[in-house]
């Protein structure tokens, strides 16, 4: 039985041996890849970005923000822009910097508020170039 194990910090002291110390620079590629895709958020993958080149590559992938792009504004898959990242951060700062804003400061300007309790899902905005 050889080879590198992980082992959670808490747990340490019940190997026979002080744990080696890894970086993230060693983890191959395609379990950066798993770990990369267990991430739900754009908040999540941006955080990675910032950790390493490695990671930024690894959370940059168009495979990821087209996931999120298709499931947080209801993109079709159909959509084909030249960055999913890009149409994931136009459609947020539109959805949520002008329209949002602007529905915050119609309810507060006295149009009357509309109670039928349906909810705002998202809404996909692509543009073909």
């Amino acid at each position: 039985m050889g080879g590198p194990i992980i082992v959670h910090p808490l747990f340490a002291h019940t190997l026979q041996h002080g744990p080696e110390v890894r970086t993230l620079e060693e983890v191959p590629q395609d379990v950066l890849q798993l770990i990369v895709s267990c991430l739900m958020t754009a908040q999540d993958l941006c955080v990675l970005q910032c950790v390493s080149k490695r990671c930024r590559d690894a959370a940059g992938a168009d495979e990821l923000w087209k996931r999120l792009c298709m499931s947080r504004f209801a993109v079709p898959e159909s959509c084909s822009p030249p960055s999913w990242k890009q149409l994931y951060r136009f459609n947020y700062e539109f959805l949520y910097k002008i329209l949002l804003s602007r529905s915050a400061e119609q309810l507060s300007s006295g149009f009357p508020r509309i109670s039928t309790g349906a909810r705002f899902v998202g809404m996909g905005i692509a543009i073909n170039a």
